[in-house]
């Protein structure tokens, strides 16, 4: 991708999760402690992948997720570096960098497909590359479905 199309993929995603956040506002569902900048690359460099730009953009907004409803399932902050070097998932599967689980399904950017990763779905007893299915092409979308009360 050339720098003009990364950055309008960038301003986009910027763009439709600050609509799907409002979204969450409007429907009364109440956002959590903020990350700073500081934080978020903290977990870049730890993590050696750069988050996807709504990710980033989420976590700026929103931060590290509480235990609550509506974000149930979500890693905060200080749970996400821990988890991804901890989790024997994440070992099995490289490349795949996990932000939440629902039960025993775990939620991850695969970055085998590059900087702008598609949001992947693998159980933790999963043993193969065919386990691992595409949710949405990017966090926004994965967000939007996954939700309650958020679809337009």
């Amino acid at each position: 991708m050339d720098q003009q199309s990364d950055e309008l993929y960038r301003a986009y995603n910027q763009t439709t999760i600050y609509e799907l956040l409002e979204r969450l506002d409007q429907a009364g569902l109440k956002r959590t402690v903020a990350c700073s900048d500081d934080e978020i690359g903290a977990a870049e460099r730890v993590l050696k992948v750069p988050f996807p730009p709504d990710y980033r953009h989420f976590m700026k907004e929103v931060g590290g997720p509480s235990k609550g409803k509506p974000w149930h399932g979500l890693f905060r902050i200080d749970e996400l570096v821990s988890l991804n070097r901890h989790m024997p998932i994440f070992q099995w599967f490289g490349g795949l960098i996990g932000f939440g689980n629902s039960g025993f399904m775990v939620f991850a950017f695969d970055f085998r497909h590059g900087i702008n990763p598609p949001v992947v779905s693998v159980g933790l007893s999963a043993s193969e590359w065919a386990d691992v299915q595409v949710e949405a092409p990017t966090f926004t979308e994965w967000l939007e479905r996954t939700l309650p009360n958020v679809r337009k």
